[in-house]
Protein backbone atom coordinates (compact mmCIF):
# COMPACT_ATOMS: atom_id res chain seq x y z
CA UNK A 1 0.00 0.00 0.00
CA UNK A 2 1.54 3.15 -1.21
CA UNK A 3 1.01 6.58 0.99
CA UNK A 4 -2.11 8.30 1.15
CA UNK A 5 -4.05 9.97 -1.64
CA UNK A 6 -6.55 12.89 -1.03
CA UNK A 7 -9.37 13.96 -3.37
CA UNK A 8 -12.02 16.30 -3.26
CA UNK A 9 -14.99 13.96 -2.45
CA UNK A 10 -15.36 10.62 -2.44
CA UNK A 11 -18.23 8.61 -3.61
CA UNK A 12 -19.03 5.45 -2.66
CA UNK A 13 -21.10 3.50 -4.75
CA UNK A 14 -21.63 3.66 -8.75
CA UNK A 15 -25.28 3.65 -8.88
CA UNK A 16 -28.10 6.09 -9.64
CA UNK A 17 -27.31 7.92 -5.81
CA UNK A 18 -23.62 7.95 -6.73
CA UNK A 19 -22.53 8.19 -10.19
CA UNK A 20 -24.55 11.19 -11.34
CA UNK A 21 -23.63 13.19 -8.29
CA UNK A 22 -19.51 12.20 -9.23
CA UNK A 23 -19.66 13.15 -13.04
CA UNK A 24 -21.28 16.98 -11.72
CA UNK A 25 -19.10 17.52 -9.16
CA UNK A 26 -16.38 16.43 -11.42
CA UNK A 27 -17.64 19.03 -14.50
CA UNK A 28 -17.31 21.62 -11.89
CA UNK A 29 -13.75 20.76 -12.22
CA UNK A 30 -13.82 19.02 -8.34
CA UNK A 31 -10.91 15.85 -7.74
CA UNK A 32 -13.69 12.97 -7.59
CA UNK A 33 -12.62 9.34 -6.59
CA UNK A 34 -15.66 7.14 -7.78
CA UNK A 35 -15.62 3.56 -5.76
CA UNK A 36 -17.85 0.53 -6.91
CA UNK A 37 -17.60 -1.92 -5.66
CA UNK A 38 -19.97 -4.22 -8.48
CA UNK A 39 -19.76 -5.69 -11.86
CA UNK A 40 -19.92 -2.11 -13.11
CA UNK A 41 -21.49 1.70 -12.95
CA UNK A 42 -25.40 1.15 -12.61
CA UNK A 43 -26.31 -0.41 -9.21
CA UNK A 44 -29.09 -2.21 -8.54
CA UNK A 45 -31.28 -0.26 -10.93
CA UNK A 46 -29.22 -1.22 -13.79
CA UNK A 47 -28.11 -5.11 -12.51
CA UNK A 48 -30.83 -6.60 -10.18
CA UNK A 49 -33.89 -4.43 -10.78
CA UNK A 50 -35.21 -1.59 -12.66
CA UNK A 51 -33.95 -2.40 -16.09
CA UNK A 52 -33.59 -6.26 -15.74
CA UNK A 53 -37.16 -6.91 -14.90
CA UNK A 54 -38.77 -4.51 -17.73
CA UNK A 55 -36.53 -6.15 -20.10
CA UNK A 56 -37.98 -9.41 -18.94
CA UNK A 57 -41.73 -7.40 -18.79
CA UNK A 58 -41.03 -6.70 -22.43
CA UNK A 59 -40.85 -9.99 -23.52
CA UNK A 60 -43.75 -11.25 -21.41
CA UNK A 61 -46.15 -8.44 -22.22
CA UNK A 62 -44.64 -8.75 -26.09
CA UNK A 63 -45.96 -12.43 -25.82
CA UNK A 64 -49.34 -11.81 -23.97
CA UNK A 65 -49.70 -9.45 -27.02
CA UNK A 66 -49.08 -12.01 -29.83
CA UNK A 67 -51.77 -14.55 -28.24
CA UNK A 68 -53.78 -11.82 -28.41
CA UNK A 69 -53.43 -10.45 -32.29
CA UNK A 70 -56.81 -11.78 -33.50
CA UNK A 71 -58.79 -8.84 -31.32
CA UNK A 72 -56.73 -6.52 -33.85
CA UNK A 73 -57.67 -8.53 -37.29
CA UNK A 74 -54.47 -10.64 -37.06
CA UNK A 75 -55.38 -13.99 -38.17
CA UNK A 76 -52.64 -16.84 -36.82
CA UNK A 77 -52.70 -20.21 -37.59
CA UNK A 78 -52.66 -21.15 -34.04
CA UNK A 79 -53.62 -19.03 -30.78
CA UNK A 80 -51.02 -20.56 -28.31
CA UNK A 81 -48.64 -18.05 -27.43
CA UNK A 82 -45.23 -18.24 -28.53
CA UNK A 83 -43.09 -20.56 -27.01
CA UNK A 84 -40.31 -18.84 -24.75
CA UNK A 85 -36.48 -18.71 -25.66
CA UNK A 86 -34.94 -18.25 -21.93
CA UNK A 87 -31.97 -18.06 -22.60
CA UNK A 88 -32.38 -15.58 -25.61
CA UNK A 89 -34.49 -13.43 -23.59
CA UNK A 90 -31.10 -13.85 -20.68
CA UNK A 91 -28.89 -13.09 -23.45
CA UNK A 92 -30.57 -9.56 -24.28
CA UNK A 93 -30.51 -8.56 -20.49
CA UNK A 94 -26.96 -9.44 -20.10
CA UNK A 95 -26.26 -7.48 -23.68
CA UNK A 96 -28.56 -4.59 -22.55
CA UNK A 97 -26.56 -4.19 -19.04
CA UNK A 98 -23.16 -4.44 -20.55
CA UNK A 99 -23.94 -1.60 -23.25
CA UNK A 100 -25.29 0.68 -20.26
CA UNK A 101 -22.63 0.24 -18.15
CA UNK A 102 -20.21 0.48 -20.64
CA UNK A 103 -21.89 3.43 -21.65
CA UNK A 104 -22.04 4.46 -17.91
CA UNK A 105 -18.09 4.26 -17.64
CA UNK A 106 -17.10 5.77 -20.78
CA UNK A 107 -18.82 9.40 -20.12
CA UNK A 108 -17.27 8.82 -16.59
CA UNK A 109 -13.59 8.13 -17.85
CA UNK A 110 -13.92 11.28 -20.31
CA UNK A 111 -13.84 13.25 -17.33
CA UNK A 112 -10.18 14.45 -16.44
CA UNK A 113 -10.90 15.45 -12.74
CA UNK A 114 -12.79 11.88 -11.96
CA UNK A 115 -11.06 8.51 -10.74
CA UNK A 116 -13.59 5.26 -11.31
CA UNK A 117 -12.19 2.61 -9.12
CA UNK A 118 -13.46 -1.18 -9.11
CA UNK A 119 -12.81 -2.06 -5.48
CA UNK A 120 -14.39 -2.08 -2.03
CA UNK A 121 -14.27 1.39 -0.24
CA UNK A 122 -14.21 1.07 3.90
CA UNK A 123 -14.10 4.67 6.11
CA UNK A 124 -11.14 4.07 8.55
CA UNK A 125 -12.26 7.91 9.98
CA UNK A 126 -14.04 10.80 9.73
CA UNK A 127 -11.69 12.26 6.38
CA UNK A 128 -9.90 8.59 5.42
CA UNK A 129 -11.24 5.78 3.56
CA UNK A 130 -9.36 2.20 2.57
CA UNK A 131 -10.06 1.53 -0.68
CA UNK A 132 -9.24 -2.76 -1.14
CA UNK A 133 -8.46 -3.65 -4.83
CA UNK A 134 -7.88 -7.06 -6.16
CA UNK A 135 -3.97 -6.65 -6.11
CA UNK A 136 -3.81 -3.78 -3.98
CA UNK A 137 -5.16 -1.12 -1.17
CA UNK A 138 -5.30 2.87 -1.47
CA UNK A 139 -5.63 4.97 1.75
CA UNK A 140 -7.57 8.06 0.56
CA UNK A 141 -7.85 11.42 2.12
CA UNK A 142 -11.33 13.15 1.21
CA UNK A 143 -12.65 16.83 1.82
CA UNK A 144 -15.66 15.54 1.59
CA UNK A 145 -17.87 11.81 0.96
CA UNK A 146 -20.91 10.74 -0.24
CA UNK A 147 -22.26 7.34 0.75
CA UNK A 148 -24.30 5.49 -2.06
CA UNK A 149 -23.91 2.03 -1.59
CA UNK A 150 -27.65 1.00 -1.81
CA UNK A 151 -29.62 -1.94 -0.55
CA UNK A 152 -30.18 -5.56 -0.60
CA UNK A 153 -33.01 -7.63 -0.41
CA UNK A 154 -34.62 -8.87 2.93
CA UNK A 155 -33.86 -12.07 3.82
CA UNK A 156 -36.87 -13.22 6.20
CA UNK A 157 -36.29 -15.07 9.23
CA UNK A 158 -38.47 -18.33 8.14
CA UNK A 159 -37.55 -21.94 8.57
CA UNK A 160 -36.71 -23.23 5.40
CA UNK A 161 -35.35 -19.08 3.85
CA UNK A 162 -31.97 -21.07 2.87
CA UNK A 163 -32.92 -24.21 1.34
CA UNK A 164 -31.66 -24.78 -2.15
CA UNK A 165 -34.36 -23.26 -5.02
CA UNK A 166 -35.94 -20.30 -2.55
CA UNK A 167 -34.46 -17.23 -3.89
CA UNK A 168 -34.64 -13.50 -3.25
CA UNK A 169 -35.14 -10.77 -5.74
CA UNK A 170 -31.82 -10.60 -7.45
CA UNK A 171 -31.44 -14.23 -7.78
CA UNK A 172 -34.79 -14.55 -9.34
CA UNK A 173 -33.42 -12.16 -11.98
CA UNK A 174 -30.51 -14.70 -12.63
CA UNK A 175 -33.16 -17.92 -12.83
CA UNK A 176 -32.00 -20.16 -15.51
CA UNK A 177 -35.40 -20.80 -16.76
CA UNK A 178 -39.26 -20.56 -16.37
CA UNK A 179 -40.87 -22.52 -13.72
CA UNK A 180 -43.65 -24.37 -14.04
CA UNK A 181 -45.13 -23.12 -10.88
CA UNK A 182 -43.53 -20.25 -8.95
CA UNK A 183 -44.51 -19.00 -5.00
CA UNK A 184 -43.90 -15.00 -4.70
CA UNK A 185 -43.23 -14.12 -0.83
CA UNK A 186 -44.26 -10.67 -0.52
CA UNK A 187 -47.19 -8.48 -2.64
CA UNK A 188 -45.23 -5.29 -3.19
CA UNK A 189 -43.89 -3.35 -6.11
CA UNK A 190 -41.60 -6.32 -6.80
CA UNK A 191 -43.63 -9.21 -5.99
CA UNK A 192 -46.70 -8.16 -8.32
CA UNK A 193 -44.14 -6.91 -10.90
CA UNK A 194 -42.99 -10.60 -11.24
CA UNK A 195 -46.15 -12.72 -10.92
CA UNK A 196 -47.15 -10.72 -13.84
CA UNK A 197 -44.51 -11.21 -16.21
CA UNK A 198 -44.07 -14.70 -14.91
CA UNK A 199 -47.58 -15.49 -14.92
CA UNK A 200 -47.29 -14.28 -18.55
CA UNK A 201 -44.52 -16.27 -19.40
CA UNK A 202 -46.49 -19.15 -18.41
CA UNK A 203 -45.40 -20.20 -15.14
CA UNK A 204 -48.61 -20.81 -12.49
CA UNK A 205 -48.09 -18.19 -10.10
CA UNK A 206 -49.50 -17.44 -6.16
CA UNK A 207 -48.43 -13.70 -4.12
CA UNK A 208 -48.25 -14.41 0.12
CA UNK A 209 -48.44 -11.03 1.36
CA UNK A 210 -48.76 -10.42 5.29
CA UNK A 211 -50.24 -6.90 5.39
CA UNK A 212 -53.83 -6.37 4.55
CA UNK A 213 -53.57 -5.58 1.13
CA UNK A 214 -51.21 -5.69 -2.07
CA UNK A 215 -48.66 -2.72 -2.74
CA UNK A 216 -49.90 -0.91 0.41
CA UNK A 217 -48.35 2.64 -0.20
CA UNK A 218 -50.45 2.61 -3.20
CA UNK A 219 -53.89 4.51 -3.59
CA UNK A 220 -56.17 1.96 -2.67
CA UNK A 221 -58.86 1.84 -5.47
CA UNK A 222 -56.05 1.56 -7.96
CA UNK A 223 -54.63 -1.13 -6.02
CA UNK A 224 -58.07 -3.26 -6.02
CA UNK A 225 -58.39 -2.91 -9.79
CA UNK A 226 -54.98 -4.52 -10.17
CA UNK A 227 -55.77 -7.07 -8.12
CA UNK A 228 -59.05 -7.83 -9.80
CA UNK A 229 -56.67 -8.13 -12.86
CA UNK A 230 -54.39 -10.31 -11.28
CA UNK A 231 -57.41 -12.70 -10.17
CA UNK A 232 -58.65 -12.71 -13.91
CA UNK A 233 -55.20 -13.42 -15.43
CA UNK A 234 -54.71 -16.61 -12.77
CA UNK A 235 -53.09 -15.32 -10.54
CA UNK A 236 -53.74 -16.51 -6.79
CA UNK A 237 -53.32 -13.95 -4.01
CA UNK A 238 -53.42 -14.22 -0.43
CA UNK A 239 -53.31 -11.51 1.98
CA UNK A 240 -53.27 -11.24 5.64
CA UNK A 241 -50.87 -14.22 5.76
CA UNK A 242 -48.46 -15.56 8.07
CA UNK A 243 -45.59 -17.88 6.60
CA UNK A 244 -44.90 -20.48 9.13
CA UNK A 245 -42.49 -22.57 7.08
CA UNK A 246 -40.73 -23.47 3.97
CA UNK A 247 -39.87 -26.92 2.76
CA UNK A 248 -39.23 -29.38 0.21
CA UNK A 249 -36.47 -29.90 -2.35
CA UNK A 250 -34.66 -28.00 -4.85
CA UNK A 251 -37.18 -28.66 -7.06
CA UNK A 252 -40.59 -29.09 -5.25
CA UNK A 253 -41.75 -26.80 -2.29
CA UNK A 254 -44.21 -26.26 0.07
CA UNK A 255 -45.00 -23.27 1.79
CA UNK A 256 -46.96 -23.35 4.79
CA UNK A 257 -48.93 -20.53 5.84
CA UNK A 258 -51.59 -19.29 8.22
CA UNK A 259 -54.76 -16.98 7.11
CA UNK A 260 -57.44 -16.38 9.42
CA UNK A 261 -56.37 -18.68 11.68
CA UNK A 262 -56.61 -21.69 9.75
CA UNK A 263 -53.49 -23.52 8.33
CA UNK A 264 -52.43 -23.61 4.71
CA UNK A 265 -50.46 -24.65 2.14
CA UNK A 266 -49.31 -24.38 -1.36
CA UNK A 267 -46.65 -25.93 -3.34
CA UNK A 268 -44.46 -24.69 -6.16
CA UNK A 269 -40.91 -25.08 -7.92
CA UNK A 270 -39.62 -22.03 -6.92
CA UNK A 271 -40.26 -19.34 -3.93
CA UNK A 272 -38.38 -16.16 -3.80
CA UNK A 273 -39.21 -14.01 -1.15
CA UNK A 274 -39.72 -10.74 -2.68
CA UNK A 275 -40.35 -8.40 0.40
CA UNK A 276 -38.78 -5.15 -0.05
CA UNK A 277 -35.01 -4.23 0.73
CA UNK A 278 -32.77 -2.73 3.39
CA UNK A 279 -30.19 -0.52 3.43
CA UNK A 280 -26.77 -1.84 2.71
CA UNK A 281 -24.03 -0.73 5.48
CA UNK A 282 -22.25 -3.58 5.71
CA UNK A 283 -18.34 -2.94 5.47
CA UNK A 284 -18.89 0.60 5.15
CA UNK A 285 -16.63 1.35 8.45
CA UNK A 286 -19.33 3.47 9.55
CA UNK A 287 -17.85 2.58 13.03
CA UNK A 288 -15.25 4.64 12.24
CA UNK A 289 -17.44 7.93 12.73
CA UNK A 290 -20.13 9.37 13.87
CA UNK A 291 -22.33 8.45 11.02
CA UNK A 292 -25.36 6.65 12.73
CA UNK A 293 -28.01 4.35 11.24
CA UNK A 294 -30.24 1.79 12.05
CA UNK A 295 -32.87 -0.68 10.47
CA UNK A 296 -34.70 2.30 8.21
CA UNK A 297 -31.10 3.46 7.20
CA UNK A 298 -28.30 5.73 7.69
CA UNK A 299 -29.48 9.02 9.47
CA UNK A 300 -29.50 12.13 7.47
CA UNK A 301 -30.29 16.35 7.93
CA UNK A 302 -32.30 18.47 5.66
CA UNK A 303 -29.20 18.56 3.06
CA UNK A 304 -28.35 14.66 3.48
CA UNK A 305 -25.58 15.33 5.76
CA UNK A 306 -25.06 12.60 8.24
CA UNK A 307 -24.04 12.77 11.99
CA UNK A 308 -20.63 13.08 10.51
CA UNK A 309 -19.93 16.56 9.43
CA UNK A 310 -18.97 16.36 5.44
CA UNK A 311 -20.17 12.74 5.18
CA UNK A 312 -23.39 12.86 2.82
CA UNK A 313 -25.60 10.09 2.18
CA UNK A 314 -28.46 9.88 -0.20
CA UNK A 315 -30.56 6.65 -2.09
CA UNK A 316 -31.43 3.49 -0.49
CA UNK A 317 -28.61 3.84 1.88
CA UNK A 318 -30.82 6.58 3.57
CA UNK A 319 -34.02 4.32 3.67
CA UNK A 320 -37.73 4.79 1.74
CA UNK A 321 -38.49 5.92 -0.94
CA UNK A 322 -35.99 3.39 -2.61
CA UNK A 323 -36.42 4.52 -6.19
CA UNK A 324 -33.48 5.21 -8.81
CA UNK A 325 -35.06 8.48 -10.24
CA UNK A 326 -35.27 9.83 -6.58
CA UNK A 327 -31.60 8.89 -5.50
CA UNK A 328 -30.44 10.46 -8.92
CA UNK A 329 -31.90 13.62 -7.41
CA UNK A 330 -30.70 13.34 -4.08
CA UNK A 331 -27.40 13.22 -5.32
CA UNK A 332 -27.51 15.67 -7.94
CA UNK A 333 -28.74 18.15 -4.66
CA UNK A 334 -25.95 16.97 -2.63
CA UNK A 335 -23.27 17.65 -5.33
CA UNK A 336 -24.80 21.25 -6.00
CA UNK A 337 -24.85 21.91 -2.50
CA UNK A 338 -21.09 20.86 -2.10
CA UNK A 339 -20.32 23.58 -5.03
CA UNK A 340 -22.09 26.39 -3.20
CA UNK A 341 -25.18 26.28 -5.16
CA UNK A 342 -28.55 26.29 -3.76
CA UNK A 343 -29.96 22.93 -4.00
CA UNK A 344 -33.48 21.73 -4.72
CA UNK A 345 -33.75 18.34 -2.16
CA UNK A 346 -36.38 16.32 -3.52
CA UNK A 347 -39.47 15.88 -1.58
CA UNK A 348 -41.45 12.53 -0.45
CA UNK A 349 -44.76 14.89 -1.16
CA UNK A 350 -43.57 15.44 -4.90
CA UNK A 351 -42.25 12.45 -6.10
CA UNK A 352 -43.10 10.17 -8.65
CA UNK A 353 -43.06 6.24 -9.30
CA UNK A 354 -44.21 3.42 -11.57
CA UNK A 355 -44.82 -0.10 -10.92
CA UNK A 356 -44.96 -1.85 -14.19
CA UNK A 357 -47.68 -4.02 -13.47
CA UNK A 358 -49.81 -4.66 -16.38
CA UNK A 359 -51.69 -2.39 -16.93
CA UNK A 360 -48.80 0.08 -15.53
CA UNK A 361 -49.52 2.02 -12.08
CA UNK A 362 -48.19 5.45 -12.30
CA UNK A 363 -48.20 7.47 -9.18
CA UNK A 364 -47.17 11.04 -8.29
CA UNK A 365 -47.94 13.09 -5.04
CA UNK A 366 -50.29 12.29 -2.25
CA UNK A 367 -52.85 9.65 -2.65
CA UNK A 368 -56.32 11.17 -1.00
CA UNK A 369 -55.22 8.93 2.35
CA UNK A 370 -52.20 10.40 2.71
CA UNK A 371 -53.46 14.01 2.31
CA UNK A 372 -56.27 13.61 4.81
CA UNK A 373 -54.12 12.44 6.88
CA UNK A 374 -52.11 15.38 6.83
CA UNK A 375 -54.73 17.25 7.24
CA UNK A 376 -56.10 18.33 3.77
CA UNK A 377 -59.51 18.32 2.70
CA UNK A 378 -59.10 16.90 -0.54
CA UNK A 379 -61.32 15.45 -3.12
CA UNK A 380 -60.82 13.06 -6.19
CA UNK A 381 -61.56 13.72 -9.94
CA UNK A 382 -61.62 10.42 -11.96
CA UNK A 383 -61.50 8.88 -15.55
CA UNK A 384 -62.48 5.83 -16.48
CA UNK A 385 -60.10 4.85 -19.42
CA UNK A 386 -63.10 2.40 -20.80
CA UNK A 387 -63.99 5.80 -22.37
CA UNK A 388 -60.96 6.43 -23.50
CA UNK A 389 -59.94 6.52 -27.19
CA UNK A 390 -56.57 5.82 -27.30
CA UNK A 391 -56.85 3.22 -24.52
CA UNK A 392 -59.59 1.40 -26.55
CA UNK A 393 -57.48 1.68 -29.75
CA UNK A 394 -55.10 -0.13 -27.77
CA UNK A 395 -57.60 -2.86 -26.71
CA UNK A 396 -56.58 -1.95 -22.81
CA UNK A 397 -59.65 0.30 -21.67
CA UNK A 398 -59.82 -1.17 -18.24
CA UNK A 399 -58.21 1.22 -15.69
CA UNK A 400 -58.80 4.74 -14.08
CA UNK A 401 -57.42 8.08 -13.20
CA UNK A 402 -57.29 9.45 -10.05
CA UNK A 403 -56.66 13.34 -9.17
CA UNK A 404 -56.18 14.15 -5.90
CA UNK A 405 -57.45 17.99 -5.18
CA UNK A 406 -57.66 20.35 -2.45
CA UNK A 407 -61.33 21.30 -2.41
CA UNK A 408 -60.25 25.38 -1.00
CA UNK A 409 -57.70 26.11 -3.81
CA UNK A 410 -58.07 23.61 -6.34
CA UNK A 411 -54.59 22.38 -6.51
CA UNK A 412 -53.83 19.52 -7.55
CA UNK A 413 -51.63 17.43 -5.10
CA UNK A 414 -51.92 13.50 -6.12
CA UNK A 415 -52.52 12.02 -10.14
CA UNK A 416 -52.36 8.15 -9.94
CA UNK A 417 -53.21 6.19 -13.09
CA UNK A 418 -53.65 2.86 -13.92
CA UNK A 419 -53.43 2.46 -17.50
CA UNK A 420 -50.78 0.57 -20.06
CA UNK A 421 -49.65 3.89 -20.76
CA UNK A 422 -49.46 5.25 -17.26
CA UNK A 423 -45.37 5.76 -17.00
CA UNK A 424 -45.42 7.97 -19.64
CA UNK A 425 -47.78 9.98 -18.35
CA UNK A 426 -46.07 10.42 -14.74
CA UNK A 427 -43.58 13.23 -16.01
CA UNK A 428 -46.45 15.87 -16.98
CA UNK A 429 -48.32 14.44 -12.75
CA UNK A 430 -44.89 15.40 -11.58
CA UNK A 431 -44.84 18.59 -13.16
CA UNK A 432 -48.22 19.94 -12.40
CA UNK A 433 -47.93 18.67 -8.50
CA UNK A 434 -44.27 20.30 -8.29
CA UNK A 435 -45.25 23.54 -9.48
CA UNK A 436 -48.84 23.85 -7.60
CA UNK A 437 -51.37 23.16 -10.69
CA UNK A 438 -54.57 23.91 -10.20
CA UNK A 439 -57.82 22.19 -11.70
CA UNK A 440 -58.73 24.98 -14.00
CA UNK A 441 -54.83 25.05 -15.28
CA UNK A 442 -54.79 21.05 -15.50
CA UNK A 443 -58.44 21.64 -17.98
CA UNK A 444 -57.93 24.38 -19.80
CA UNK A 445 -54.23 22.92 -20.82
CA UNK A 446 -54.60 21.34 -24.41
CA UNK A 447 -53.74 17.81 -24.94
CA UNK A 448 -53.25 15.91 -27.94
CA UNK A 449 -56.13 14.00 -29.42
CA UNK A 450 -55.86 10.95 -29.10
CA UNK A 451 -53.83 10.16 -26.45
CA UNK A 452 -53.94 8.96 -22.69
CA UNK A 453 -52.93 12.25 -22.02
CA UNK A 454 -56.03 14.24 -22.58
CA UNK A 455 -57.46 12.55 -19.60
CA UNK A 456 -55.77 14.64 -17.22
CA UNK A 457 -57.95 17.48 -18.80
CA UNK A 458 -61.24 15.13 -19.31
CA UNK A 459 -60.77 13.94 -15.37
CA UNK A 460 -60.16 18.34 -14.02
CA UNK A 461 -62.75 19.72 -16.53
CA UNK A 462 -65.61 16.87 -15.47
CA UNK A 463 -64.29 17.97 -11.44
CA UNK A 464 -65.20 21.26 -12.34
CA UNK A 465 -68.52 20.64 -13.49
CA UNK A 466 -69.26 18.98 -10.77
CA UNK A 467 -67.83 21.55 -8.13
CA UNK A 468 -69.33 24.33 -9.10
CA UNK A 469 -72.90 22.98 -9.00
Amino acid sequence: MSGRENVDVLVIGGGPGGTPAALALARAGKRVMLVESGRGLGGTCLFEGCIPSKIFRETAARRREISRAGDFGLRMASREAPEVDWAAVQARRHKILSARAQGALMRAQAMPTLEVVFGHARLTGPREALVELSDTQRRVGFSHAILATGSVPNRLPLPGASLPGVLDSEQLIEIGFVPDSLALIGGGPIGIEMAQIFAMLGSRVTVLEAQERILTPVDAVLAGRLLERLAADGIAVHTNVGITAIEGTMDQHTVRFEKEGEANEITADVVAIVAGRHPNVAGLGLEATAVAYDRNGVRVDETLQTDESGIYATGDLVGHPMFAHWATAQGLAVARYLLGHQADYPEPRFNSAVIFSYPELGMAGLTDEAARSEGMDVDVAEYDYREDARAQIGAGASGLLRIVYRRNDLRVVGIHALVEGAADLMGEAALAIRTGVTLPQLASAIHPHPTLTESFGLAAGAALTSESV
